[in-house]
């Protein structure tokens, strides 16, 4: 499926009774709903956490509250833009429960505790990839990363982001852009000034290759 498609399924208009049927308890349209989101909210938490635990708690946070706070659907929003805004909510809080673990010496800096494979990809080359987005995530503030992950890595139109976000389209377009500096003075580092397309459509092939989904959609079953 690619980028365009994606995208397309965040607005399916068999969504809204499939969410109607969840709010009158019915795991089978659940389950229909974690099929058809679960990819999209699990790499985007990944690409703003560059962390495999933190990336399944979030996702993990992000389907159990569908279940529990189906009332509480805004149809202002499609539901994966819905999803995709708990995403950021989630991701965010996370973001500043580390930092808070950093600064008391109980958790030291994230930069690749993970190497996420790609089909046809060398290794070695994967690996330094994704160490340059953690590291570019790194000094990037949640709302930047969460852009980068949205606008950049999975196509998602910045009016769209701005719904999700609730904010201005000034704020996403200035949060772009210092992400999109931050990206590129990483490159710079690496002298690979050049390579900034290059690199975003290899990161855009990037999932948790490590992540069970089949384990983690019976995780999450489970704990509703």
């Amino acid at each position: 499926m690619d980028d365009s498609e994606r995208y397309a399924r965040l607005g399916d208009r068999s969504d809204m009774a499939l969410m109607k049927d969840v709010s009158y308890g019915n795991m089978d349209a659940f389950k229909e709903l974690m099929d058809r989101y679960l990819d999209i909210v699990s790499k985007t938490s990944f690409r703003i956490l560059c962390d495999r635990r933190d990336s399944e708690y979030v996702t993990a946070r992000v389907f159990l509250s569908l279940w529990n706070d189906v009332l509480e659907y805004d149809d202002r929003f499609t539901v994966g833009e819905w999803l995709l805004r708990r995403t950021c909510f989630f991701a965010r809080i996370r973001i500043m429960r580390r930092r808070i673990l950093r600064i008391f010496g109980i958790q030291n800096d994230v930069f690749v505790n993970v190497s996420p494979k790609v089909e046809n990809e060398d290794d070695y080359v994967t690996k330094q990839a994704w160490e340059l987005h953690c590291r570019a995530v790194a000094h990037m503030t949640p709302l930047q990363s969460a852009v980068y992950a949205m606008c950049v890595l999975e196509d998602i139109p910045e009016e769209s982001v701005a719904l999700i976000t609730g904010l201005t389209r000034f704020r996403i377009g200035l949060a772009l852009e210092r992400a999109e500096e931050k990206v590129k003075a990483r490159l710079k580092e690496y002298g690979r000034e050049g390579e900034y397309e290059k690199y975003n459509g290899f990161l855009r092939k990037v999932a948790d290759s490590m992540t069970d989904m089949r384990k983690l959609k019976k995780m999450i079953i489970f704990a509703v």
